[in-house]
């Protein structure tokens, strides 16, 4: 509005001296001249009209420019203030646990851990048998956390050791698990090539499929434990019965130092023809260094037999499934 009224006053005052200027002239002269004026006139009031609408644009963008630095300037501050509160908690944080550790360091003066090390370090002669702790891992000279192998009661056992900590402080070993080594692998599988009917004696076998350990004794068909720990054994066969009207059976049974342990038996009565029935017998046993295992006929009737030939019905198979390591180096 403002401008506009000087928009007026500035053509009043053009008016007023083109009135002085002109009053020598003749009408025609003045007619002309007054156009003239006028289109000059308009051409600059329509000038100064779009510099106007110009002006008043620049300033509605430069009010909101303002606007927006002004949220942004506040914003800004009220950031500042966040992190110079946050700031201060976190001074005020650090000075609380430096004087925690300050007193917890007086507390764990004696002894210190690096102390300990000093003392147990030097008599790393002392240890003369495998380790069976983090604190023997320690007198061995360890010093780097993790996962070790130690000597257990009866297998060897992984440990985690914390060697930052005291041995007598919380986390110095935790117990992670048993680890499965054995210092005799004992696997074996064998079977026969024909039909067996002794009764008494162990069984005896001809093909060796696999005796790792050689722990098995394929001729006098004997297993012995090689180390103390847990084994398992499966035997399975095919009986033949021949034709009977009375009753007819065959046990096969397995035996641990002489002594039966399982069996596996088949019976029938009124065998109308011939047949054969399979059987079978599994079982674990804790065996000693130096315990025999084998199968023998327990019982047959007459004309019965453990039948076998090139199929190989008669299968008798055990592996070590654990072994009491602690016993075996101690020995």
């Amino acid at each position: 509005m403002a401008n506009w009224l000087n928009l007026v006053k500035v053509t009043h005052v053009f008016l007023l001296l083109f009135g002085c200027a002109t009053s020598t002239f003749t009408t025609e002269e003045k007619q002309e001249q007054l156009t003239e004026n006028y289109l000059q006139l308009k051409e600059v009031m329509e000038n100064l009209l779009a510099k106007v609408a110009q002006l008043e644009t620049k300033n509605e963008e430069l009010e909101e420019k303002i606007q927006q630095d002004s949220k942004l300037r506040q914003a800004l501050e009220n950031k500042v203030y966040e992190l110079e509160a946050n700031v201060t908690q976190l001074e005020i944080s650090t000075k609380t646990l430096q004087s925690l550790m300050s007193s917890t360091q007086k507390e764990h003066r004696s002894p210190t851990i690096s102390s300990f090390v000093d003392s147990t370090v030097s008599g790393t002669e002392d240890v003369a048998v495998m380790p069976t702790s983090c604190r023997d891992l320690r007198r061995l000279g360890h010093a780097l956390n993790g996962l070790y192998s130690v000597v257990g009661a009866t297998m060897i056992e992984t440990v985690f050791c914390d060697f930052a900590k005291l041995p007598d402080g919380a986390g110095f070993q935790k117990w992670i698990g048993y680890s499965d080594v054995k210092s005799v692998p004992t696997y074996f599988y064998v079977q026969r090539d024909y039909g067996f009917s002794t009764v008494g004696i162990p069984i005896p076998f001809h093909l060796e499929r696999l005796n790792v350990g050689n722990a098995m004794n394929l001729t006098s068909g004997i297993f012995t434990a090689p180390r103390t720990g847990r084994y398992f054994f499966s035997f399975s066969g095919l009986a033949y019965f021949p034709a009977s009207y009375s009753y007819v059976y065959l046990g096969v049974g397995l035996y641990m130092n002489g002594d039966l342990i399982g069996l596996g038996w088949f019976e029938q009565a009124n065998v109308d023809m011939h047949q054969y029935s399979p059987l079978s017998l599994q079982s674990t046993l804790n065996l000693q260094p130096g315990d025999e295992v084998w199968l023998q006929i327990y019982g047959l009737s007459s004309g019965v037999h453990l039948s076998d030939g090139t199929g190989h019905y008669t299968d008798f198979t055990g592996w070590m499934l654990e072994e009491d390591v602690s016993q075996s180096l101690s020995t």
